[in-house]
């Protein structure tokens, strides 16, 4: 599931730290004492091994509820057992009969508390004997009290979307969200993720919807009566929580990665667009099963977008579940892609899937390895920058977090298990598996994830499986990486000085972490530009201050610490303004560059800065062009000395810098560039365009109307929040109606944005539209499947509290909101 560091001249960088340093002494593994305030999270016990599960569905649309027959193989796992307890979350259970292999039956007695079915036996099962249960039901995911949490925002498993066919904007749907032990909402099981089962579900739905599941599609039986059931099997087994049901109107469009069938299953209107989104599927599949030595092991692989999904994307086995967010226009893709979330589900169906984690303790490997798929994924497509710019987002969005509380990466003590989907588990995870990369070097690395998946392949792991895999593969006790990475909360935060005396440079290195981090061991290069030269020097921090000292005949022109980049933690390093402007012309790590650029505001030379800026805008990286004309704006620097780069700049590659480009000609002489910033709506991505037409509004040009109904009748955000700014001040009735329409239509983080201004709006607004409005927002504040967009529409209703019956309607609102993050803002009301 998904919820954003080279000039080497030592060869031996390429092959790994390990090699380096196998010489020095390791460290002793280490323990950490601390106060526990909440119970020991165990793995699972395994009393049963589920061996199938064959379910038998269809739906009551009006009721919103499932009505199945669940048919259950379970053999007792070692120890004898005279009883059976099952997971089933408020269900209407009907029978429960035991079945012998004659076809006969014979109906058990049991207990059912609304969220477990205690079974009792006929007789006291052996680990040699296997039982066959059916059991007949009715789920009603509505009636479970209301759960979640940021990653999952609820946890009733089953949804019906647009149930009663009332809402034009929205087709009707069913999906399910099994992860973390919500399958069991729609169908008995033991819902754990370290069981494992095979499965078949037969699907009866109208003729005129698609279903989807794991597995194949083995056949579709006309019924007769308006009516088809199809049946997805999937015999290799899987965890409960990967199970998966969908069922909609989609176009569905084939593709193929070698003999394995691929899908991408979208609403018809997308069509035309769902190759562009979803096409690099099958080269990713390639690209991952190279890389990794095992093909992707599972027969096919469906990719299908839902309505008002609780969460970005879910990986189950063989068919993975998108937000709506994904549906775009392919002219959209011009200046975005959904590579990152495309890959992050795929790769869970080799972490995660094929190899699970045994309890949610464990989630990071499963989840830090998906996050890090993004990152090999863009290594090998877009470039090592692109790879370390994402990465360095994820970092920065986990010392946030870290900054507020920080974690063990491994944790068996947690208030909820929705607790683990955070960026420690998803961030920290993905960090630390590159630092590990970094230090075994990739033959090492990719052998050790080899073995990993093979040795554990179709069955539950904990993080010292894949440590003994790695010190299977190097030959190297790793205890001391995983027990200072995984088990101890935080990151090293390091403070670097330098001196030069005496034809020696000083280096001395300080570990000022809190105490409830470790002294870490942390072995890294540091590379020394000497005389135009650049060497890269092995270090290992082992204490909480060290000194270091290089024999050297000049005074060095710039010292990198942590060559790499690599190192998941802060560094206070202080360079001069010349080392800095160095730096940029001589270092081709991304994250150098961009410490450059984002220290600019602290150089006042401006010889220096004309030389950074010069070399920024010429960088091969957007966001590097980005932040220089983002300068260059916020400083009113005119275009004469950089006439000719930001020319090229105007017709750069990314869209992005020619957005950038065309804010920078605007704010700094419009009438000077307003042919240029006309032009630019003609440009073929969106972004641009609206960014021209935003600034030709605000300087009170005349657009026409043909293009202004055009740009009005766009979802793009861009687009939309460049004509929300239009429709702002304009009066009349219309305007207020493309606000009301448009939020009707447009996606969450579109809406979240679109309510704001409208909320602005609606302040001189008629009564009579105010009240319109209240209906608007007080549905989207209880009902929005997103805690920002409820968010957005809540706090319009706040704006509007003079009216009648307002507060009474925002006290309901506080009063029904299960997110805490809200209910902590709502309380300032």
């Amino acid at each position: 599931m998904r919820k954003i560091s080279f000039l080497f001249i030592v060869v031996l960088l390429s092959i790994g730290h390990a090699q380096l340093f196998a010489q020095e002494t390791e460290s002793d593994t280490v323990s950490q004492d601390y106060a526990v305030p909440m119970s020991y999270r165990a793995s699972e016990t395994r009393y049963f091994d589920l061996l199938h599960t064959d379910l038998a569905v269809s739906f009551d649309w009006e009721k919103e509820q499932l009505i199945g027959t669940a048919k259950l193989s379970l053999k007792p796992y070692f120890y004898a057992q005279e009883d059976l307890t099952l997971d089933a979350k408020a269900m209407a259970i009907q029978s429960v009969m035991l079945l012998d292999s004659q076809g006969g039956t014979k109906k058990l007695t049991y207990d059912y508390d609304g969220s477990e079915i205690q079974i009792r036996l006929d007789r006291i099962y052996e680990r040699t004997d296997t039982l066959e249960l059916a059991i007949d039901y009715i789920a009603k995911p509505n009636e479970l009290p209301a759960g979640g949490s940021e990653a999952i925002t609820e946890d009733k498993g089953l949804y019906f979307i647009n149930a009663d066919g009332k809402d034009p904007n929205k087709p009707q749907q069913i999906w399910t969200q099994g992860e973390t032990e919500a399958s069991s909402v729609w169908f008995p099981t033991i819902d754990a993720p370290n069981e494992r089962c095979t499965q078949s579900i037969a699907m009866t739905v109208q003729d005129k919807f698609n279903t989807l599941s794991n597995g194949i599609l083995t056949s579709q039986k006309d019924n007769g009566d308006g009516t088809r059931t199809d049946r997805w099997v999937l015999d290799i087994p899987h965890a409960p929580y990967l199970f998966m049901m969908s069922v909609g109107e989609y176009a569905v469009i084939r593709d193929q990665w070698r003999d394995i069938s691929v899908s991408y299953h979208v609403e018809k209107k997308y069509e035309a667009d769902a190759q562009a989104i979803f096409g690099h599927t099958p080269e990713m599949m390639e690209f991952f099963s190279e890389k990794l030595g095992v093909d992707y092991p599972w027969p096919k692989y469906d990719q299908v977008v839902v309505r008002d999904y609780v969460s970005g994307a879910m990986e189950n086995t063989t068919a993975s579940v998108f937000m709506e967010g994904l549906q775009v226009q392919e002219k959209e893709l011009l200046d975005f892609n959904w590579d990152d979330i495309i890959a992050h589900e795929l790769f869970h169906q080799w972490f995660g899937d094929y190899v699970t984690c045994e309890s949610w303790s464990n989630l990071t490997l499963n989840e830090g390895f998906a996050s890090y798929s993004e990152y090999l994924w863009n290594e090998y497509k877009y470039g090592v920058d692109e790879a370390d710019y994402n990465l360095l987002n994820d970092r920065e969005a986990y010392l946030d977090e870290a900054e507020e509380e920080s974690k063990d990466l491994i944790r068996f003590y947690y208030e909820d298990r929705e607790d683990m989907f955070d960026t420690h588990s998803y961030n920290k995870g993905a960090a630390v598996i590159h630092m590990l990369r970094n230090y075994l070097g990739d033959e090492a690395f990719f052998a050790g994830l080899n073995l990993y998946l093979t040795q554990n392949a179709l069955s539950s792991v904990e993080i010292n499986d894949l440590r003994m895999a790695f010190e299977e593969v190097s030959g190297e006790d790793l205890n001391w990486f995983f027990d200072q990475w995984f088990f101890f909360p935080g990151h090293p935060e390091i403070m670097v000085s330098e001196t030069y005396e005496n034809d020696t440079l000083t280096l001395l290195v300080q570990q000022v972490q809190g105490d409830d981090s470790p002294v870490y061991k942390l072995p890294l290069f540091v590379e020394i530009w000497s005389e135009g030269k650049s060497a890269n020097y092995p270090i290992i921090l082992e204490e909480a201050v060290e000194t270091y000292e290089f024999a050297l005949t000049k005074e060095p022109e710039l010292v990198v610490f942590d060559t790499e980049r690599q190192l998941l933690g802060t560094v206070t390093h202080a360079k001069s303004p010349e080392a800095l402007a160095f730096q940029m012309t001589h270092s081709r790590s991304f994250q150098s560059r961009l410490e450059v650029v984002e220290s600019l505001d602290e150089i006042t030379d401006k010889k220096l800065i004309q030389q950074i800026l010069t070399q920024a805008l010429q960088d091969p990286h957007y966001i590097i062009q980005e932040f220089a004309l983002d300068y260059m704006i916020e400083k009113e620097i005119k275009p004469k000395k950089y006439q000719a780069l930001l020319d090229q700049a105007y017709t750069h590659e990314s869209s992005n810098v020619r957005s950038y480009v065309i804010s920078y000609l605007a704010e700094t002489d419009f009438e000077e560039n307003q042919d240029k910033i006309v032009a630019a709506l003609d440009d073929p991505s969106f972004l641009v365009q609206s960014t021209a037409m935003t600034f030709l509004l605000r300087n009170g040009e005349t657009v026409s109307e043909e293009l202004v109904q055009s740009f009005s009748k766009e979802t793009n955000i861009n687009v939309v929040l460049a004509m929300s700014e239009y429709y702002l001040t304009r009066t009349g009735e219309a305007s207020f109606q493309w606000f009301a329409d448009k939020a009707m239509v447009v996606d969450d983080e579109a809406l979240y944005f679109l309510l704001q201004v409208y909320s602005e709006k609606l302040v001189n607004a008629s009564e009579v539209r105010r009240k319109e409005a209240v209906v608007l927002y007080s549905d989207i504040a209880r009902n929005h499947p997103t805690y920002f967009t409820r968010l957005a529409a809540y706090q319009g209703l706040v704006l509007m509290s003079d009216l009648d019956g307002v507060n009474d309607l925002l006290d309901e609102i506080k009063a029904g909101e299960k997110d805490e993050r809200l209910q902590a803002y709502y309380e300032q009301f």
